[in-house]
Parts: C-alpha cells; sequence; structure tokens
C-alpha cells in the first residue's frame, strides 16, 4: 500500500513510523494504538499539533531515531507503548514529544542517563510520590524532569480562536504587551472570558493587563503587531516554575529541563531575535533561585524559599527538528542554582558537554547571587 500523500490520523502516523523504526513496528505488533483523527472529513485539521508533526520528515526522522536508541538503552516495550500513545493522541502530543527529543538530545550528546524513574514522598516534595522523567548517572545520581514550554503563545491563540469562533466571521488580534503572568491567560480563558467575549462583541477593541484584542472585518491579508520585554516576561512569571515543585528532590541534586519548540508556542524563544532567548531564559532562572529566598509561604510541608533551594538548576533547550534549524540553536542553556541545597556536579554537568563542548552554556550566578 503506498504512502498517503498527508497523513491524517495516528494510525498513519504510526504506520509511517513503523517503516523507520524496526521499534515502533514491533511494540505496535498486536497493539494497536487508539484511532484519533487529525482531519476530518470536511478538510479541517482538528489536531494540529500530531498532524504538523506527523507531516514533517525531519521529526518523523527523529522520533523513529529516538525510539530505536531508547530501545536499545533498554527502556522496556510497555514504556514505550505508553510514549507512542501519548505523542500520537492530540491531547499529550506537545508534552510527549518535549520528552522524547530530549531524551534524543541527551542521547546524541552520549549522556548517561535512565529514564522514568519513580520516587515516593520521601524522595520529592509531592507526598504522594510520583515518576521523575530521567535521572543522569555519570558522576552521581542527578534527577530531572522536562517540561514543554511557551504558555504565552499556545495559550493566546487558544484565546485568538475561541473567540473568532464565538464572533462569526470576525478576525481577531491580539496586541499590546505579550508579557502578562500565566495567571492572567488561564483567567481569560476561564472565568475571565465570557465579560470579555461580550466586550468584544459590543466594541472593536478590549484592552486585559497589557493585552489588546482587536475586532476586524476578515480579509485575505491581516497585519498585527504585539511588544515583547523578557525582562517583563521574567517579572510577571517570576514563581511560573514553581508549579512543578512537586517533582523537585529533597535530598538529591535536580534540575528542570524546559523544552521549547516553534510549533508549540516556542517561537519568540526558537528566534533568538535580540537575544531574546537568553536574556528571558537566564532573567527567569534568576528569579526562580533567588527572589523567593525570604518567602515563608508554604509548598507541600515546606516554604517557597526551601522549595527554591530544592532546585539545583533549570536548562532550556529547543527541540525543533526543523531542517532549517542551526546546530547553534540547539544549545542546551543550564543555569545553576547558587543557593542550591544539593547542587549538581561539576563532572555531571561537564559530561553533558563532554562529546561537544559547544553544546552546553552554563551559567551559576556565581556573582550574579543578590
Amino acid at each position: 500500500m503506498s504512502r498517503p500523500t498527508t497523513l491524517t490520523d495516528s494510525s498513519q502516523w504510526i504506520a509511517e513510523l513503523s517503516g523507520l523504526s524496526t521499534t515502533i513496528a514491533r511494540i505496535t505488533q498486536g497493539n494497536p494504538v487508539p484511532l484519533v483523527v487529525y482531519r476530518d472529513a470536511n478538510g479541517e485539521i482538528v489536531e494540529s499539533q500530531p498532524f504538523n508533526l506527523a507531516n514533517d520528515a525531519d521529526h518523523n526522522a527523529a522520533f523513529a531515531r529516538c525510539f530505536d536508541q531508547l530501545s536499545a538503552h533498554g527502556a522496556p516495550d510497555d514504556t514505550l507503548r505508553n510514549y507512542l500513545g501519548t505523542l500520537t493522541n492530540g491531547n499529550n502530543t506537545y508534552g510527549t514529544a518535549s520528552e522524547l527529543l530530549t531524551y534524543l538530545w541527551l542521547l546524541d550528546h552520549r549522556a548517561i542517563f535512565e529514564i522514568q524513574i519513580p520516587m515516593t514522598g520521601a524522595d520529592i516534595l509531592n507526598p504522594k510520590g510520583s515518576d521523575l522523567d530521567g535521572k543522569l548517572t555519570f558522576s552521581s545520581d542527578v534527577f530531572f524532569d522536562i517540561k514543554g514550554f511557551g504558555f504565552q503563545e499556545n495559550m493566546v491563540e487558544r484565546l485568538k480562536k475561541r473567540l473568532e469562533t464565538d464572533i462569526p466571521g470576525k478576525w481577531i488580534a491580539v496586541e499590546g504587551s505579550w508579557d502578562v503572568s500565566a495567571e492572567t491567560l488561564e483567567d481569560l480563558l476561564a472565568k475571565g472570558y465570557k465579560p470579555l467575549r461580550t466586550e468584544l462583541h459590543q466594541n472593536l477593541t478590549a484592552t486585559r493587563d497589557g493585552l489588546v484584542f482587536v475586532k476586524r472585518d476578515r480579509r485575505s491579508v491581516q497585519v498585527s503587531h504585539r511588544t515583547v520585554d523578557p525582562y517583563q516576561f521574567a517579572a510577571e512569571n517570576g514563581s511560573y516554575l514553581f508549579r512543578f515543585a512537586k517533582q523537585f528532590c529533597r535530598s538529591h541534586p535536580f534540575f528542570l529541563i524546559v523544552a521549547y519548540h516553534p510549533w508549540f508556542g516556542g517561537q519568540s524563544l526558537n528566534t533568538n531575535f535580540a537575544d531574546f532567548t537568553i536574556t528571558a531564559s537566564r532573567s527567569l532562572a534568576r528569579r526562580t533561585f533567588i527572589q523567593f529566598l525570604n518567602d515563608a509561604s508554604p509548598v507541600f510541608d515546606v516554604t517557597r524559599a526551601e522549595a527554591s533551594k530544592s532546585l539545583s538548576g533549570i536548562g532550556f533547550l529547543n527541540v525543533s527538528q526543523l531542517s532549517g534549524s542551526a546546530k547553534k540553536d540547539h544549545v542546551l542553556r543550564l543555569y545553576l542554582n547558587p543557593n542550591a541545597t544539593h547542587p549538581i556536579d561539576r563532572l555531571t554537568i561537564d559530561s553533558l558537554g563532554l562529546h561537544d563542548p559547544q553544546s552546553v552554556a552554563v551559567d551559576d550566578f556565581r556573582f550574579d547571587n543578590y
């Protein structure tokens, strides 16, 4: 059977991946993955994230290599089958793609690590325990978890599409400053949505915390503009990474790997225009490490100050596999917490760039901790 010109559902995508990966072909034999439609009978794309990935040869090749290499490193078939299911189902595509492409970066850089590490409430701040995405084992045990990043662009796009659906025939531009907090955007998608929609029904514009929503007639060409400031972004979202504090380790070094992709809300970070990526990532890391050192508000059974010290580092990584992406865009920017209770040892840090010294940029805030 010939390959469809365009892959429109999960079964077609898995068939494509099976032709590239012996591992995927093996784990799906007799274990069908639930069918998810990416483009409906009317030609409308209903699951854009898996649709875009499925129809890009570079990403398919990357996923195939990742599954084969993880299997060769001992990852159980059940774990890999679960990854394949969540990658292709639409609901969890972004998070799973972020994990797999981060694993691929580690594999390509010959990092020594294990995946899916079970932890108890005595090991991490979550009293119920949880699995962490991985553990580096080059010199000592350094645990990590992977988070997809790009909430601003993701949530603004969701708002825009929702408003355009509810205000038929109109095109909605989101202008002004996008450097608002995640909480502001979440509110606009929840209880703040109805008042926003009502205001736009009645008026041409509506303003919310720097965001300017503009209603226009639909035209073949539309232009909008927005402003970004990496320092304002960090100031508005200084506490954002504490959302993942439940996975911070109590007695071991632990760091977050923040993965971003231009298709999943990471366009500004991907382009690095005027050093936006470097400035925004460093500013956010610095606030996470330093801003809350006197904050006594509770995070599970510790204070936020103590939780901030449980985060040993933050690594920002561009996981795009687009053929136009230059190698310099795939540097792991690793920011080390100068106040960490359990710092990451230097041998482990050096091991990440052992086979490609230019692939890891490290900033330890040694003279910037105030």
